[in-house]
């Protein structure tokens, strides 16, 4: 395919960092500062004049006020702060005033660790707080409470990337802090030592894609969702993790399922518009699992009460995911003993892919000239833990300006995938699925058009429509989930009760079964069939599942035995109960032939 955008000169992270934000600092003194009565700021710090003859009292050191902050709805008010720590590298904060509701330790804590000298006296805290909480400054900037695009911005916790439409967008959320969108090394050397592995390779490739596929959300309509990978232990599932964790952070980036949903709740939303990576599937409690994995992909948290009984907003984000784990998150789920079976819809927006690649490498097709597999998984992990944090912000900040363009590529990449890769008989959800499948790959070809990816045009393509087919043939075809676990349900019955809950119609002699759920005799072709009250079929076998649905797939991949009349059941004479409809299931249910 042709490139979807033209190739940008590539430039150190450096060249990047928060212009919008360093301009503002260079003309904050043009704007007019009302500091309260009795405060002034030096170069030497913020002091306070006193009645004593001590002289002023030193609460900080020398800072700037930047902008006072508020959300879109007026609300969460705040001050943005700027100063340089000992080593004059530049700090960001906004504050958040509701956080000095209280004694304001966390803003201090906040403070500090950005290398700010904070005075440790009681009299100076309180003294810093009343001045954060008073000052004024007539420019505005427009506060975020999760990372993302705001106003043609896009907000990281550390800095913003891009010039709004409107007023300046500055991050205040909770991660302010304690975030992983940390950067080092340059463009260049992650490209050499992490993406160029890609080639050849569709799971790592397929990795790095779902690492663009954040920042096009939104333009495009998309919806959340991910991808799951599923395989053994050291097949080198986490370094395909590790790789698309590069893109927007150090190896932290890579966080663990093992969390509460209120804890993956705050992962999520500070994981808006760029990669949320999860590890380990396993260590997530089963009893959750279906539930907490459709959460992230439908991007809203639980609705909760604030302390006086309001409802408080849920928290919200737009963002794919990666994850992974030895077995599916279907399997996850039922593993909890009560035989869960997750949402045919949950499995589309979540697709399952196979990490074993099938070439005796495990997750790789290719090892790009390195002795073995292990050899080349060190090499990437090893790449990725040196050079991360740039590949990300940078996309973004050459997104700018065109994602409308971008998004319009985008779309008619989409069809153009679900032309050459959909099945004709695929069902509406393995078309979402193929649809999703396109996205990631048009997010890895822009990213390659964007000069982030050193890949040639279509190869991301190439690594979608691979991992697609993977995907279609682990799912067992391109009809309804629905119609898979159905079958699937049935046969999983007749193998726990075969033995136990089924009598020889034919049987010489009595035959006692407890809590008998039919009966089974050979056809003239000696194979087994089994013959079920419709009771019984209704009331266990097809529990959970429309009866007269079931019945007519059975029917038509001849599964069932029909009557003269081509109905579902069967008037048969059974051992003790006499004339009985039936149900009548051949052994091909067990994926023998359907003859």
């Amino acid at each position: 395919m042709d490139n979807p955008a033209p190739a940008y000169s590539r430039r150190d992270h450096a060249d990047y960092e928060d212009d919008a934000i360093r301009d503002s600092f260079s003309t904050a003194k043009a704007h007019s500062v009302k500091l309260p009565f009795g405060f002034h700021l030096s170069d030497k710090g913020l002091f306070q004049d006193q009645d004593d003859d001590k002289g002023p009292l030193l609460l900080c050191g020398p800072l700037e006020i930047v902008a006072e902050t508020r959300d879109r709805h007026s609300t969460a008010w705040g001050v943005l702060l700027r100063w340089n720590d000992n080593d004059n590298q530049p700090h960001q904060l906004a504050v958040a005033r509701a956080n000095l509701a209280g004694d304001g330790r966390e803003v201090r804590q906040l403070l500090l660790h950005g290398g700010l000298y904070v005075a440790p006296s009681i009299k100076a805290r309180n003294a810093l707080q009343t001045f954060l909480a008073s000052v004024k400054i007539d420019r505005r900037a427009r506060a975020v409470a999760r990372v993302g695009w705001a106003d043609g911005a896009f907000a990281l916790p550390d800095r913003t990337i891009g010039i709004s439409g409107g007023d300046l967008v500055v991050y205040q959320g909770a991660g302010t802090v304690d975030h992983e969108y940390r950067s080092a090394g340059t463009l260049a050397e992650w490209q050499e030592g992490v993406a160029r592995h890609g080639i050849g390779n569709t799971r790592i490739a397929i990795a790095l894609c779902a690492g663009f596929v954040g920042p096009l959300l939104e333009a495009v309509g998309g919806e959340g969702g991910g991808i799951h990978l599923r395989g053994q232990s050291s097949i080198g599932k986490s370094t395909a993790l590790l790789a698309a964790a590069s893109i927007w952070g150090s190896p932290s980036f890579v966080r663990q399922w093992r969390a509460t949903a209120n804890g993956l709740e705050g992962i999520a939303e500070q994981a808006n518009e760029t990669l949320l990576i999860l590890d380990e599937l396993a260590q997530l409690d089963a009893k959750e699992a279906g539930s907490i994995a459709y959460m992230l992909a439908n991007g809203c948290g639980k609705s909760r009460a604030s302390q006086t009984g309001d409802a408080r907003a849920a928290r919200r984000w737009l963002t794919f995911f990666l994850s992974s784990g030895e077995i599916s998150l279907a399997e996850h789920a039922r593993s909890d003993g009560r035989g869960r079976r997750s949402a045919a819809g949950q499995e589309v927006r979540i697709l399952d892919i196979e990490a074993d690649a099938g070439k005796g490498f495990g997750l790789f097709d290719s090892l790009g000239g390195l002795a073995n597999g292990d050899a080349l998984a060190r090499s990437i992990k090893g790449a990725a833990a040196e050079h991360y944090g740039i590949a990300g912000p940078e996309f973004v900040e050459r997104l700018i300006g065109e994602r409308e363009a971008q998004a319009r590529l985008i779309r008619q990449g989409i069809d153009r995938f679900a032309n050459d890769c959909q099945p004709a008989d695929a069902s509406g959800q393995v078309a979402r699925a193929c649809r999703r499948f396109g996205l990631i790959a048009m997010a890895g070809e822009i990213a390659t058009g964007l000069g982030i990816l050193p890949w040639a045009p279509g190869e991301a393509t190439g690594a979608a429509k691979a991992i697609f087919a993977s995907w279609l043939l682990g799912r067992g075809g391109a009809g309804a989930a629905e119609d898979g676990a159905a079958i699937e349900q049935i046969a999983e019955f007749l193998t726990a009760h075969g033995a136990a809950r089924f009598q020889p119609i034919d049987g010489d002699g009595p035959v006692v079964i407890h809590n008998r759920a039919g009966f089974w005799r050979l056809d003239p072709m000696g194979r087994r069939e089994y013959l079920i009250p419709a009771t019984i079929w209704k009331a266990e076998v097809c529990r959970g599942l429309n009866v007269k649905a079931v019945s007519a797939l059975l029917l038509e991949r001849r599964h069932l035995f029909p009557d003269n009349a081509g109905k579902a059941s069967v008037s048969v004479a059974l051992p003790g109960m006499g004339k009985t409809r039936c149900y009548i299931v051949q052994q091909s249910i067990f994926g023998g032939d359907d003859a």
